[in-house]
């Protein structure tokens, strides 16, 4: 009798249901715990930017030549910022006999074409210390290999960049807005940034050239469109 007992347990354990319930558990388990894994970091990610937004240090960038256009998720702004050409500038090859000047037009044009030459600029990270000025825009100052601070004046302001693929990668190169309000941003002439205590700037809007933040509006084009 005994044995029967055990034999049935033995069948009942073993049973395909036993088997399908076991897993489904196991699999429930390791959804539930992924999940709340995703929900640790999403709320860290989002402590992270709030804490940035709130305590990075203002500046403005001076935008290089900007694009806005159509795109499939809205409208957007494709961006660079003169910065980089300043970044580039100071890490130019210098020639080793003359200067720009005693040289002329024609060493103009070989530096415009190291410009383009990609393998000149092996990839790298650094820092570039800007000067905020009384409207605070950054000015490029000098390169520096950390974010260090103890040699700066109280104007003056670390920011990372990277060397990628022959080009600086310095911020976010776009600028995402609601549709239909591409008009009013084509008058951006900054970025404002927060630079938080690594030196990493976070875009937040876009500056006109009177140093006014850019409100969205709809254009009367699409206004009536609507």
């Amino acid at each position: 009798m005994k044995n029967k007992i055990l034999t049935k347990r033995l069948i009942d354990d073993t049973s395909p249901s036993t088997h399908w319930l076991k897993k489904r558990a196991v699999t429930i388990t390791i959804a539930l715990l992924g999940l709340a894994l995703i929900l640790i970091v999403m709320t860290m990610n989002i402590i992270k930017y709030e804490t940035h937004l709130t305590t990075g240090k203002t500046v403005l960038l001076a935008l290089a030549p900007i694009d806005p256009r159509g795109f499939m998720q809205g409208d957007y702004m494709a961006l660079s910022y003169a910065l980089e050409r300043d970044i580039f500038d100071a890490m130019r090859p210098k020639h080793p006999h003359s200067t720009q000047d005693e040289l002329g037009s024609e060493l103009d044009v070989e530096l415009d074409e190291l410009d383009t030459d990609f393998r000149i600029y092996e990839p790298s990270d650094g820092y570039v210390i800007v000067k905020i000025d009384d409207n605070n825009v950054g000015h490029f100052v000098r390169l520096a290999d950390s974010n260090s601070r103890e040699n700066l004046t109280k104007s003056e302001l670390p920011i990372y960049y990277r060397i990628r693929n022959g080009s600086v990668q310095l911020a976010t190169n776009a600028f995402f807005f609601q549709e239909g309000h591409a008009e009013a941003f084509e008058a951006a002439e900054y970025g404002l940034f927060r630079v938080n205590d690594k030196g990493e700037p976070l875009l937040t809007e876009m500056v006109d050239g009177d140093f006014t933040v850019i409100v969205g509006d709809i254009s009367e084009k699409d206004k009536a469109s609507q």
